[in-house]
C-alpha cells in the first residue's frame, strides 16, 4: 500500500513539474477576484438571512414557548454529546 502512495505521489510531482510555468495574464487573475468577491457577497448575503432566520425562530419559540425552547437546547446537547463521544471512538479505532 505505501508503494502505490508513493507511486502516485511520484507521478503526481512529475506531471506539476511538467506544467507550464509562465505566470497568468492580469485579466485572468483581475475576472477571478471580480467572481470570487461575488460569490463571496452572495455567500454573506445567504448567511445573514439564514442567521437572522434563526434569531428570529429561536426568539418566537423563546418568547411563545420557554419549555419547549429549553427542551430544544437539551435535546441539542445530548445529540451533540452523543455524536462527540461517536467520534471520539471512531478516532480511536483507527490510530
Amino acid at each position: 500500500m505505501k508503494d502505490k502512495t508513493e507511486e502516485k505521489l511520484i507521478k503526481g510531482l512529475q506531471a506539476f513539474d511538467r506544467l507550464e510555468k509562465s505566470p497568468p495574464p492580469r485579466e485572468s487573475f483581475n475576472l477571478m477576484i471580480t467572481d470570487i468577491r461575488q460569490r463571496q457577497k452572495r455567500e454573506l448575503i445567504w448567511f445573514l438571512v439564514a442567521a437572522l432566520l434563526i434569531v428570529s425562530l429561536t426568539v418566537l419559540v423563546l418568547i411563545n414557548e420557554p419549555v419547549l425552547y429549553a427542551a430544544g437546547q437539551l435535546l441539542f446537547l445530548m445529540v451533540a454529546g452523543v455524536v462527540l463521544y461517536v467520534r471520539k471512538i471512531m478516532v480511536k479505532q483507527h490510530e
